[in-house]
């Protein structure tokens, strides 16, 4: 009895025009507003982003296969020519492997050519070794060795050589392609600044080297690093010879690196070494490493 009381108690105070005009209405609002976030939720699919698969080392056709299958969509951006890596399989990929991301988004990918692009050597004798990186990463080839030899032409290129032999200007080789470089080192021995690669990239480490006029010598991966795109990522954790103090050595000399994707082997930044304790180590170039 009490409960039909309540019901028609409401009940005549919803029929009152005052009453239930804005009940209505504030019914409404509300229904729109789940409406709305309902339409939202399923237009973003909130929650429901996927990890990027690793497309490299993948041949292109599978690499689509899968894409599509993820609901992905691949393009094409760039070709390289790489000697090591099987033809028309994926070199690169963004966004990398693992990065989340939603249904129809576009992954650009970089394809290992099935014939070498073949570019004109160009001619970078009597460079300084700045420029000539420069020029030959212009050009999509990379240094491969440093050679020095005495002369009064410090740090300029002498020659250039392609598989071992001298390549002349205009010659045509592939992209990608490693040039090995002959330059003057003077005749006083002079030395160059030891660098610290302690937590780069291989590709840093490398670049780091060869613009302080040295040669990337042992790479040394620990059990973390286990495939090619594993290198890519790892970081220096040590090197030999380690700069503990301000270190000369000798134009070509090697640094080994040791690298590894585990943060926690790389070392924090060290406190600065005092004034009145630096002191300078020299570590000679082996004699091999001498080209006379």
């Amino acid at each position: 009895m009490t409960k039909q009381k309540i019901k028609d108690f409401f009940a005549n105070i919803y029929n009152y025009p005052v009453v239930k005009t804005p009940i209505i209405a504030l019914a409404i609002v509300a229904g729109g507003i789940l409406v709305f976030f309902i339409f939202l939720h399923i237009f973003t699919r909130h929650g429901q982003g996927f990890p990027v698969p690793d497309f490299t080392g993948l041949e292109i056709e599978k690499a689509e296969a899968l894409a599509q299958k993820k609901g992905l969509l691949l393009e094409v951006s760039d070709s390289v020519y790489i000697i090591t890596r099987e033809p028309g399989t994926v070199t690169e990929q963004n966004p990398s492997p693992s990065t989340f991301v939603k249904a129809n988004r576009r992954v650009f990918i970089t394809i290992n050519a099935k014939t070498p692009l073949m570019v004109e050597m160009s001619n970078i004798v009597g460079l300084t070794l700045r420029q000539a990186k420069s020029t030959l990463d212009l050009q999509g080839f990379s240094i491969e060795n440093l050679s020095f030899v005495r002369d009064i032409a410090v740090n300029n290129v002498l020659e250039q050589r392609y598989m071992g032999k001298i390549i002349e200007p205009g010659t045509s080789i592939p992209k990608g392609s490693k040039i090995s470089l002959v330059l003057g080192k003077g005749f006083s021995n002079d030395k160059t600044a030891l660098p610290k690669a302690i937590g780069l990239t291989l590709a840093e480490a490398r670049n780091l080297l060869i613009d302080a006029s040295l040669n990337m010598g042992k790479l040394i991966f620990d059990a973390t690093v286990k495939d090619e795109r594993d290198t890519l990522l790892a970081k220096v954790y040590s090197q030999y010879p380690y700069p503990v103090t301000e270190m000369s050595v000798g134009f070509g000399a090697r640094v080994d690196l040791w690298l590894t994707l585990n943060e926690s082997r790389i070392p924090k930044e060290e406190e600065p070494v005092k004034k009145d304790e630096k002191k300078e180590i020299i570590y000679e170039v082996p004699e091999e490493e001498i080209l006379e």
